[in-house]
């Protein structure tokens, strides 16, 4: 469990660190950088609690239940349900960066489809070469629109 001393900070102070870890995960731009630093920053429990709830508020907002997303992601009841509650009445952070998540999934899928539509490649409509292709591009899009 997290633990926080129980000298309360000057909520100046509090503004003024929060703000420079904000911007400091906002100004990395590389991802190997930027997991370089979730590496060394966090330790391995919490970087695990963090993706799992992330994990869950994804997994919550594509409609699914909690006891799949349980067995999944082995995460307790109130740890889906605290998700949940951020989700429908917490403020706009959590669910604009969802959005954006669900946004990159959806491109990934269009792209992945509109690959598979434009296929021209090979002189036969029907080779199995175009075959093995096209399975293989509908595998991706079931993979991608499966993810988390």
């Amino acid at each position: 469990m997290t633990q926080v001393s129980r000298s309360p900070l000057n909520s100046d102070v509090w503004e003024r660190i929060f703000n420079l870890f904000v911007e400091t995960l906002t100004d990395i731009k590389d991802k190997k950088k930027l997991a370089g630093f979730i590496d060394d920053f966090f330790s391995p429990t919490e970087r695990i609690m963090f993706a799992k709830r992330l994990a869950a508020a994804v997994l919550l907002t594509k409609g699914h239940d909690y006891i799949s997303i349980r067995k999944v992601l082995k995460v307790s009841p109130p740890t889906i349900a605290k998700m949940n509650l951020k989700l429908k009445y917490a403020g706009v952070g959590l669910n604009t960066v969802i959005k954006d998540i669900l946004n990159k999934q959806a491109q990934r899928v269009f792209w992945k489809e509109l690959e598979d539509l434009i296929d021209f490649s090979g002189k036969q409509i029907y080779s199995s070469e175009r075959f093995k292709r096209k399975r293989s591009l509908q595998r991706e899009v079931s993979r991608i629109k499966h993810t988390f």
